[in-house]
């Protein structure tokens, strides 16, 4: 018998579940979408890098802006939208998926690729752009935000219903766990956080006077998967079934979310980079049958810097072997029944759920994290992995 980070047991052998459905709702049967990060510094090499990746496949590009945190130091310096336009100089929006990661500066960027439709003529209903507008990812991240989260939470709320007036679809809003992950926390502590984030801008969102039903429909969600294929692949089932289960709470009826996937900055290594490349391939399996939308396949160079053309050519291979050859998309949730999964994912939402109750009674993740008794939560996690290893 093994454990899990959170101490959920592993049993060695486990029973088919004959009551077990796939759980949903989920995407349908269709290949996820690849991402590949649009973060060079110089416009003009980032947009010969993202055309040189649409050419070989990709139908996603990933804006890492400069202040992202996801940026690694590095990340676009596009201030305005002439910059903008040269990043995505020949590319046509209309035909792709375009996704903003999460920054500080979020409602800057967001105003930027909004502007850029406008200074194309195209109408913003025809685009699929996933905004990332994720303040608590950022205070997460920073550990501050620029105004109190009131204050915040209301600019939050305008920014959203600003978007939706001009038109796009989205999702506008993210919940980005990484932070959670990149600082040592649990499976249960990053859906645990999924969840209050959710709920959190649902009800910025409400008080905007957006209703629950519309504003639940702008959420998304983006999770880092490393190389453990049990817990990740029970991280992804949970939170579609624990998010359900948020909605159901609500008064709502489930509906299927957006979640997407990118393999974990926390297991990359410096030395023998290469090793990274089986690393990315295990995450990208899980993505997959775990049932996630989309897919970002970190290079396996990126913790030594910008990664070259190989390394980029390397993470989108890496989806197309195991979508186009593996077949990996062609069933949906292909762990539903098998003992062990169930087992974990169960073991999992009830976890998660009741991290989640908590920071709910201490008032909310906002509160949570000013007062600082979600990030010792994660402390604690961190420092119990580093004894182990």
């Amino acid at each position: 018998v093994s454990q899990t980070r959170d101490g959920l047991r592993i049993d060695p052998l486990y029973q088919q579940d004959l009551d077990a459905r796939p759980i949903g709702p989920a995407r349908a049967a269709s290949p996820w979408r690849i991402a590949q990060r649009v973060d060079h510094p110089d416009p003009k090499a980032a947009n010969q890098l993202a055309l040189a990746d649409l050419d070989q496949g990709a139908d996603t590009l990933a804006l890492v802006f400069a202040d992202s945190i996801a940026g690694r130091g590095y990340g676009l310096s596009a201030g305005s939208v002439t910059d903008l336009d040269i990043v995505l100089g020949d590319v046509a929006l209309d035909m792709i998926t375009l996704r903003i990661e999460p920054a500080p500066s979020g409602r800057r960027n967001a105003a930027l690729v909004a502007a850029l439709a406008e200074h194309r003529s195209i109408d913003p209903a025809s685009l699929n752009v996933a905004f990332g507008l994720d303040p608590l990812a950022t205070m997460m991240s920073t550990g501050t935000l620029a105004a109190s989260w009131p204050e915040v939470g209301v600019r939050f709320a305008e920014t959203v219903t600003a978007l939706r007036a001009r038109g796009f679809a989205g999702p506008l809003v993210s919940c980005d766990t990484r932070p959670v992950h990149e600082a040592g926390g649990t499976e249960a502590q990053e859906l645990a956080a999924a969840l209050a984030m959710g709920v959190s801008y649902l009800r910025c969102l409400e008080d905007g006077g957006i209703p629950l039903d519309e504003a639940a429909r702008h959420l998304s969600w983006t999770i880092a998967i490393d190389a453990d294929q049990f817990a990740g692949i029970a991280k992804l089932r949970a939170l579609r079934r624990l998010w359900a289960l948020v909605e159901e709470s609500s008064g709502l009826t489930p509906q299927p979310i957006q979640i997407h996937a990118e393999t974990a900055w926390r297991m990359l290594t410096r030395r023998d980079p290469a090793v990274n490349m089986l690393r990315g391939t295990m995450a990208t399996f899980v993505s997959a049958t775990g049932g996630a939308d989309s897919l970002s396949v970190l290079p396996h160079t990126l913790a030594l810097g910008l990664p070259d053309a190989f390394a980029r050519r390397v993470a989108r291979n890496t989806q197309h072997v195991l979508m186009a050859e593996s077949n990996l998309w062609r069933v949906i949730d292909p762990a539903a029944g098998a003992g062990g999964y169930e087992a974990l994912t169960d073991q999992l939402c009830e976890r998660a759920w009741s991290l989640f109750q908590e920071i709910e009674q201490s008032g909310g993740l906002p509160m949570a994290l000013a007062t600082g008794t979600f990030q010792r939560r994660v402390t604690e996690a961190r420092g119990e992995q580093e004894t182990d290893v």
